[in-house]
């Protein structure tokens, strides 16, 4: 064998160890998928050139036809082994079965063993010598149908691979459109060349332009490897499990470069941004540089403002290693969180801004969690009280009773019950407090007894106070029943004898005496009513209001007055002290009205739940409306002052309300709001 090479030699010898070297660069990245078979593609089209190269320099033909058989090597191999790299960097290797594999090499593998036992027959063609010399030596070769079909059968299977790619590859962004777009023209290129080579009729000319593209070829897939990452981050099923997820998903290489993002991560980056692929991290990825990055799964929280408002994410990364387990890049998931964030934020500000304080202990009785409340009610700071036994801030008289409690229902799963206790606070005070305990140990998300507790000192001093209130009163209530009702009953009988006893002409004089005795009983009457008339109402029952107004309108002294009832109605209440009400209510309209031409009205009210009591007299003026609810405010010259201030009283101590206005016809209205009671039945009266 003899060799004369030239500048097309050197030049696709150059092609062969491009292609080469790229097929070893994929060989060390085996551990990525697809990487196998893209170093057997390189491997054939490294032959193809280097077939040619050998040649193009052959001077005899045992020379020539070892070039042949070099080529044909990696020409036979391209269909197939292109075919298997579109199917693994597809991830649809199932595709391809062990007899589907068999079927489709057989025909190469009975081509190529042709091809070296060609001089031995014509199967494939006939050759007929040297048409050009080296250094672009060619040969005169009349070629069979065999040649032909194995043409069109070897690039069938590379145009199958190119659209398989194409159209898988359509649904990628980012740096993987850009893998295939290469990928594709590294291919076409060359297919393009030996098509025109083949158009020519001689596939064994001199100048084979398939072969030459190889050197494009080489330069595109340099490109890819090093530049965008082929090999590197290989897309397996990509649309399937990146770009149809929810959650913002980006993929950094080793330099800190990001190398893909999915359609939710493009859509939660600035839409005025570059394209984010090849650009640095910390310049698309929202709040990289505070991601956590020691070990190699880590987990952060994220807060990112989106169309003016902020969402939460959690977010995850994952390092990505190979298989010798040196790190080639890392995934960050961004899950969104906002709806959650928003619902366990809304619930801890409930919370810590609530009045009262909410506190967990464990089996033990130590503080776990204390909400902020806390330092506005007793002092402390939530974190000087946590990892504290509860029992340290207790009195010491009240903590066996409350520990001894806890203790007996630790197991009891749901368990409630309220305490009271003394807490001292951070001057060193005992405060009473309140507390509801409620057994949650059980409960995965609490695992502790939770304590909502509220300060009740100034509730119980208050009490303490109303109670004294209520001892001098029932004590001023009996030295007015026994101490001035036994003397005025004294004076009483004392002027029945002197009426018996003296002349006429003193009977005038008596009447006084008499009518100011009167007087004073009232005053008595009315005193004790009104001592007695705040105290709050505590025991209810359910009253009528025709019933309860018409027993009072038969104990009042109406004269010619009439009452008229317009519809009835129940509601809970006193209805011995509301008899009080409607008494001293009916006194005032006859008292300060004239009795013939008198009509008391009493119904619900329209608009609101409750009652009014109306007449048809004079009135009260506008200015004198809240005076006449004070006590000892008259314009009779023998009332006592305290009627309405009674009803005000028996009213507020219901929890009511009592407001005073005109009545249709002019005369006073009295609306009283039961804003407390439920609303009961409404009934017409005949």
């Amino acid at each position: 064998m003899e060799f004369a090479p030239g500048a097309p030699t050197w030049v696709l010898l150059v092609v062969s160890g491009v292609n080469l070297a790229i097929a070893a660069i994929a060989v060390r990245r085996r551990e990525v998928r697809g990487a196998i078979p893209f170093a057997v593609v390189m491997v054939c089209v490294s032959l193809y050139s280097l077939g040619t190269a050998v040649r193009a320099a052959s001077v005899t033909l045992s020379a020539y036809r070892l070039g042949t058989i070099v080529k044909f090597a990696g020409i036979l191999g391209l269909g197939p082994s292109q075919l298997w790299f579109g199917v693994t960097y597809t991830d649809r290797e199932s595709l391809l079965t062990r007899r589907r594999w068999a079927l489709l090499l057989a025909w190469p593998a009975v081509v190529f063993v042709l091809v070296v036992t060609a001089p031995a027959h014509d199967l494939l063609w006939s050759v007929e010598g040297f048409i050009n010399e080296a250094p672009l030596a060619a040969i005169r070769r009349e070629d069979g149908p065999l040649v032909w079909a194995t043409f069109a059968y070897q690039y069938a299977l590379i145009l199958t691979t190119y659209v398989l790619i194409a159209l898988v590859g359509i649904n990628w962004r980012g740096r993987y459109r850009v893998q295939v777009i290469l990928m594709l023209s590294g291919g076409i290129i060359p297919f393009v060349g030996t098509v025109i080579l083949l158009y020519n009729g001689n596939p064994a000319a001199a100048w084979d332009p398939g072969a030459f593209a190889n050197t494009i070829t080489g330069i595109i897939f340099a490109v890819a490897l090093f530049r965008f990452g082929f090999l590197d981050l290989v897309p397996i099923a990509r649309h399937t499990l990146v770009d149809e997820m929810v959650d913002p998903i980006f993929v950094v290489d080793v330099d800190d470069r990001v190398v893909d993002v999915n359609t939710a991560g493009t859509e939660l980056l600035d839409e005025q941004q570059r394209p984010p692929v090849g650009r640095p991290a910390a310049d698309v990825i929202p709040s990289y540089d505070s991601l956590e990055t020691d070990s190699d799964e880590t987990n952060s929280d994220v807060t990112v403002e989106v169309d003016d408002s902020l969402r939460f994410f959690d977010t995850t990364r994952t390092t990505l290693t190979d298989q010798t387990g040196t790190t080639i890049g890392s995934v960050f998931i961004y899950r969104d969180v906002t709806e959650r964030h928003i619902v366990e934020e809304r619930f801890k500000r409930l919370i810590e801004r609530s009045s009262d304080m909410v506190a967990v202990i464990d089996r033990e009785g130590t503080i776990t969690h204390v909400s902020q409340s806390i330092e506005e009610i007793l002092g402390y700071e939530p974190s000087e009280l946590v990892g504290e036994n509860i029992t340290k801030r207790l009195h010491p008289n009240d903590r066996t009773e409350i520990l001894t409690e806890l203790s007996k229902h630790v197991d009891e799963y749901s368990y409630t019950g309220t305490y009271r206790a003394r807490v001292s606070n951070s001057a060193g005070e005992w405060r009473v407090i309140e507390v509801r305990a409620r057994n949650l140990l059980d409960d995965p998300f609490v695992e502790g007894i939770v304590l909502n507790s509220r300060d009740i000192t100034e509730k119980q001093r208050q009490q303490r106070k109303l109670e004294r209130q209520n001892e001098r009163l029932d004590q001023f209530a009996s030295i007015v029943s026994h101490d001035l009702r036994n003397p005025l009953n004294v004076a009483t009988g004392r002027i029945d004898l002197l009426k018996a006893n003296t002349e006429d002409e003193h009977d005038e004089t008596i009447e006084t005496i008499e009518r100011q005795l009167d007087r004073m009983a009232d005053i008595i009457d009315d005193s004790l009513t009104l001592a007695r008339s705040d105290e709050m109402v505590t025991e209810t029952r359910q009253v009528d209001l025709e019933a309860v107004v018409r027993d009072a309108w038969e104990s009042v002294d109406t004269g010619e007055s009439s009452l008229a009832v317009e519809r009835t109605m129940q509601f809970d209440g006193d209805a011995n002290r509301l008899r009080n009400v409607f008494e001293n209510l009916f006194r005032n309209s006859v008292e300060h009205n004239a009795a013939a031409d008198l009509t008391v009205r009493v119904g619900p009210l329209s608009e609101e739940f409750g009652f009014y009591v109306e007449d048809t007299g004079a009135g009260i003026p506008e200015d004198e409306r809240e005076a006449v609810f004070d006590q000892g405010y008259t314009t009779s010259r023998d009332g006592t002052g305290f009627g309405l201030a009674i009803v005000r009283d028996i009213v507020q101590a219901h929890g009511w309300q009592i407001s005073l206005t005109d009545s249709a016809q002019g005369g006073a209205r009295f609306e009283i709001e039961c804003t407390t009671v439920p609303v009961g039945k409404q009934t017409d009266v005949a």
